[in-house]
């Protein structure tokens, strides 16, 4: 038997034994590549002076031939500083031109531009396959160029109220606002993010959907106002998050000598950060932070929509109530999670007065600052601690970020109003 007879007996036993599934995935694979290339492109944010790219993401067609959609982030320079840039697109065969921006949902992330002409043939919309069906990420990578990556269907985030599809798959830098597809070549979610280790996120083309249909009831023409478009959708985002978390039932946790609030909704976590105790401490704490660990993103400087909340207990058999007093005085501040400046937002103006909760004497301030461009949209800052214990002290503080003043409020009251102390 000759070399190359032995040879070709080998590879067709290989082939003979490669399963029939890996040859229709890859074959799919193929497939859906070449069906849908001429509808992805690459969507860049363009500096006026320089004419380089400031950012790049992708984006596809959809609705219409001249209709394309992306994440709002990779459009987020030009939102907000139209006069410093513009978009423009790059399609895979090389073509440029501008693109207008007509619609947005800054919750979930998405935004719709036009282009001036026919761009090729859109996308269909389908709803979300079943956990563990194989989904398809198109986009452009790292700005290489056209690419597709395949993964699993992981299912809802749970813990969201407006959950992302998880997957499993690695999305890199620059398919941002890519489709998603299904095995029918139809897309499921658009491209959002990526933590890395094969596990990345989509946002579910449902929101797109409702995008598409207010544009397609007002003929396709863009919004007027994007500042006053995202405040309305940030301010009814806060009001829908603040009543169901004022409805919810929370679970209970025991701090010191007080029973509080625990997780306020499944979208919230809670974790012990008490510091250990060792035999020669003047005092004991113990200290539980919880946060909700979701940001909307505005600007690369700006998010809004984080709520966090800590508790904090401490008390002494070993030291005087003046030196207790003192150290209590230093644990007793709060600084808000977030990067807002003088552009973006007022100062604080804060109002403290002494309260009564769950029978104790309290000291409360309350904070408050208006973002200028977001009309209706505020900072709050919460703290309040135990006052007339002379070697006891607790301290609530809670902050929520780009949020209606008035619900949050009634959210903090009826937090108060759940404090329990055990006698």
């Amino acid at each position: 038997m000759s070399i190359n007879t032995a040879l070709m007996r080998i590879l067709i036993t290989l082939f003979l034994f490669i399963s029939p599934n890996y040859l229709i995935a890859e074959s799919n694979t193929a497939s859906l590549y070449a069906g849908a290339e001429k509808s992805v492109y690459q969507i860049r944010v363009i500096n006026k002076e320089t004419g380089k790219k400031s950012s790049i993401g992708s984006g596809f067609i959809v609705s219409k031939d001249n209709i394309l959609a992306t994440n709002y982030h990779v459009v987020s320079q030009y939102v907000n500083d139209p006069d410093v840039y513009v978009l423009d697109y790059l399609s895979t065969s090389g073509e440029t031109g501008t693109l207008e921006l007509l619609d947005l949902d800054i919750v979930h992330d998405l935004a719709v531009v036009k282009a001036s002409h026919p761009m090729g043939t859109p996308l269909t919309i389908d709803d979300i396959p079943e956990k563990g069906a194989r989904l398809f990420s198109l986009g452009n990578p790292l700005d290489l160029g056209f690419s597709i990556v395949a993964g699993t269907n992981n299912g809802i985030l749970t813990q969201e109220e407006d959950g992302n599809i998880q997957i499993s798959g690695s999305l890199n830098p620059g398919m941002s606002g890519g489709p998603t597809l299904n095995e029918a070549g139809h897309v499921i979610g658009i491209n959002v993010a990526t933590t890395g280790n094969n596990i990345s996120f989509l946002v579910p083309a449902d929101y797109l959907k409702i995008i598409l249909k207010r544009l397609k009831a007002n003929s396709y023409a863009p919004i007027k106002d994007r500042f006053i478009h995202i405040s309305n959708q940030l301010k009814a985002s806060a009001n829908k998050i603040l009543s169901i978390l004022s409805k919810n039932d929370w679970g209970e946790t025991t701090i010191g000598r007080f029973i509080v609030p625990a997780e306020l909704d499944k979208s919230v976590r809670c974790w012990d950060a008490s510091r250990r105790p060792k035999p020669d401490d003047l005092f004991r704490s113990f200290f539980t932070r919880c946060s909700n660990e979701e940001d909307i993103f505005l600007s690369d400087r700006l998010s809004v929509g984080s709520i966090n909340y800590e508790y904090l207990w401490i008390d002494s058999e070993k030291l005087n109530p003046l030196r207790f007093y003192r150290r209590y005085e230093k644990l007793n501040s709060s600084v808000l999670a977030s990067q807002a400046g003088k552009r973006d937002v007022t100062n604080f103006a804060c109002h403290t007065d002494f309260t009564t909760i769950a029978e104790q004497s309290f000291k409360t301030t309350i904070c408050r600052r208006d973002y200028i461009k977001y009309k209706g949209l505020s900072d709050i800052l919460f703290t309040t601690a135990l006052v007339g214990h002379g070697k006891k002290g607790f301290i609530f503080n809670m902050d929520i970020t780009g949020t209606d003043a008035k619900a949050t409020l009634q959210l903090f009251k009826k937090m108060l109003g759940a404090f329990q102390w055990q006698k």
